[in-house]
């Protein structure tokens, strides 16, 4: 009688954090996929392309490949083997907005999408903005996510939590990563932040601004939902680059 060397599937063991595996490798790629969880890698058509776990509970699991609405059994490459750069496909912070436009009072800028009231030269909280949730990144507060028609500038300015290391730990993450934006499907790479001035009521204020052509294209996704009324979801997501 042959003994039977395949594992049992209990996604529960591959919480043991005991055994650690560097980020980014495959290894590490595929305890995630085993946690149900979905990773890419850098050089993928992020977010239509990605692997994932298919099968489960009614049949073998398997290791599915996605890409724009196609499905395949995969099989890695020695390539992805030895690869450094898989990174999971979540959001770190995810919010409903609706966008309206507004002309500041103290700039004459014209903004489309959202901005509270509470920033200096803007009278009327313009659009609306709820976080619907927020993983992995110390953001409490989000008082602007526009597009600046005049400065050609993409604005993010938020509040983090009231401590230092938060703080900080933001700051680190608009300067030092890649911003990804998903809307529908479809991706807009910000990339890394500016640092703009201080527009906010407390010390743990930030504005982080973007001037590139995915920023300017993001701009024009606000103006159109502007004109629609319609909300959208947006999932943001910041890469190591």
């Amino acid at each position: 009688m042959s003994e039977n060397k395949q594992c049992p599937f209990n996604p529960d063991q591959y919480q043991n954090k005991d055994v650690v595996v560097p980020f980014g490798s495959f290894p590490w790629a595929i305890v995630q996929v085993y946690l149900g969880k979905k990773v890419y890698r850098s050089n993928w058509n992020f977010p239509v392309e990605y692997i994932r776990l298919a099968g489960v509970p009614d049949d073998s699991p398997y290791i599915e490949k996605y890409n724009s609405g196609n499905s395949t059994h995969w099989q890695s490459t020695q390539e992805d083997m030895l690869a450094c750069d898989w990174d999971l496909m979540d959001c770190m912070l995810s919010f409903d907005l609706t966008s309206g436009t507004e002309t500041s009072s103290h700039f004459g800028n014209v903004g489309w999408g959202y901005i509270s009231d509470k920033l200096v030269g803007w009278p009327h909280t313009m659009g609306a903005l709820n976080i619907t949730s927020n993983n992995e990144i110390d953001i409490t507060e989000i008082s602007s996510f526009s597009w600046g028609e005049i400065s050609n500038t993409f604005y993010i300015n938020s509040s983090t939590k009231q401590d230092k290391g938060s703080y900080q730990k933001v700051g680190f993450l608009f300067q030092n990563k890649e911003l990804r934006v998903v809307v529908n499907n479809e991706s807009y790479n910000l990339g890394k932040a500016q640092l703009g001035h201080h527009e906010g009521d407390g010390p743990y204020d930030y504005e982080f601004s973007y001037q590139n052509a995915e920023a300017q294209r993001l701009g024009v996704l606000l103006q159109q939902m502007q004109k629609t009324g319609q909300p959208q979801n947006f999932c943001l997501h910041w890469v190591g680059k």
